[in-house]
């Protein structure tokens, strides 16, 4: 089955870094893209209201044009790749969520044009992660290099193969080196007696970090041992690191091409995901792309 990339373009620079993205993921994967474009549908809910009668089908035509600019440069650069556009009108986020439903992955700017359109605007970015039902990429960052490493946010107690498998797909496709990152706070001194100065103490508890240093490093090879099976050409890191989760892995995406992070879904009946703090985080503060993929 061909793989799909969704990607949400409205000619904003965040837009354009989006297009450009999902055109790399898609020559990756040998996938098909789908560029869409909203645009606000007004009604007019009063009697005295007035909309002219063509305001609709110019500002329908305005996404289209805009939608096809984004289809056009992908195939000036990806002659070959198949690529499509469609035009939405209503709720952007709802619309996108939609339209990705069975894509592979959705990529989203963090940031849109506002105006008239709002398109992916921050606040859509958000929602439309939080309504999707596929691995959704948001752009961001500052544009440079490759690193050629990438970064999964590892939690070991519900570290689902959705998220794992994803992280080691992307290192495979990018031939990029995967560092699985567990984070905790091991900073115990407040836990110790404040009036102690015996150093057999002190040498106690530096025992202990180490141990537990030690132990989840075994966990995390073994929960990941199996992936790296399945794609043994991917250079594999596999690290402890102490202090808050959260900012832990944003000094990480300083190096980073893409950090990998999980989100439940919802479990109300509806499609969607629900980013934890991390994710939060990351997606405000990441100086790379994030992948949020649901679990």
């Amino acid at each position: 089955m061909k793989h799909t990339i969704i990607v949400g373009y409205d000619q904003s620079p965040s837009g354009d870094r989006a297009l450009a993205q999902a055109g790399r993921e898609a020559a990756w994967r040998d996938a098909a893209v789908t560029v869409v474009t909203g645009y606000h549908a007004v009604a007019v809910v009063s009697p005295m209201g007035y909309m002219p009668v063509d305001y609709q089908s110019t500002v329908k035509d305005i996404a289209g044009k805009i939608a096809g600019d984004g289809v056009q440069w992908l195939r000036n650069r990806y002659p070959g790749m198949p690529v499509d556009s469609a035009v939405i009108a209503g709720p952007t986020a709802d619309a996108l969520a939609e339209a990705s439903r069975d894509a592979d992955l959705l990529v989203l700017g963090n940031r849109g044009r506002g105006g008239f359109s709002g398109l992916l605007l921050g606040s859509v970015s958000m929602r439309t992660l939080t309504l999707a039902s596929c691995p959704t990429m948001i752009v961001r960052g500052k544009p440079r290099e490759p690193a050629d490493s990438i970064v999964l946010a590892l939690d070991i107690e519900d570290a689902a193969d959705e998220v794992v498998e994803f992280a080691f797909a992307q290192a495979a496709l990018r031939g990029a080196r995967l560092r699985a990152v567990n984070v905790w706070d091991l900073d115990w001194d407040g836990s110790a007696d404040q009036d102690s100065t015996d150093q057999d103490s002190a040498d106690d508890l530096d025992t202990a970090k180490a141990q537990a240093v030690t132990d989840i490093r075994k966990t995390m090879e073994t929960r990941l041992n199996p992936w790296q099976t399945k794609y043994p050409a991917v250079r594999l890191a596999v690290e402890v690191a102490d202090g808050t989760p959260s900012s832990v892995l944003t000094d990480l995406t300083e190096d980073a091409d893409l950090i990998v992070v999980g989100a439940h879904r919802r479990g109300d009946g509806h499609l969607g995901m629900r980013p934890g703090p991390i994710a939060h985080t990351l997606l405000h503060h990441a100086d790379c792309p994030v992948a949020v993929v649901p679990r």
